[in-house]
């Protein structure tokens, strides 16, 4: 059983119902039993919830541009994964005969970067790397 935010131990940003009505809304093809898709509501939020340093104030109640980067983290997680595993690259250039091969580090520490997503939280979240200076 899904349990939705601003609840108390909530494992997702928005219920299936919610994310139902917004890929509807958004012409997404959004299928599975109900089981799965709260599962990629689940893998939504726990990606929104570590990847992004969401405001607190934006959680209770969800705002919406939270409840719609959820849904379309939940759509992307229904295709594939939102972290992936990096293996470290330890060589940069080999050749063998007349083959050769450069290989490079990956951008992002090798993880997708979703627009979308990016731009629903503009302005929602705090910077990375930034501390709040506040003065006595």
């Amino acid at each position: 059983m899904l349990i939705v935010a601003p609840a108390d131990g909530f494992d997702s940003l928005v219920s299936v119902a919610h994310a139902d009505a917004y890929m509807l809304k958004m012409g997404h093809s959004w299928s599975g039993a109900p089981e799965e898709r709260e599962t990629y509501l689940r893998r939504a939020t726990q990606y929104l919830l570590s990847a992004y340093s969401i405001r607190p104030e934006y959680l209770n109640p969800v705002h919406t541009q939270i409840e719609s980067a959820c849904c379309e983290a939940a759509l992307r997680a229904s295709t594939g994964h939102l972290f992936e595993d990096v293996e470290p690259v330890s060589i940069s250039s080999e050749t063998v005969g007349p083959i050769s091969t450069t290989y490079s580090a990956p951008r992002n520490g090798g993880q997708v970067k979703f627009g979308v997503i990016d731009a629903l939280l503009r302005g929602l979240i705090d910077g990375r790397g930034m501390v709040k200076l506040i003065r006595a």
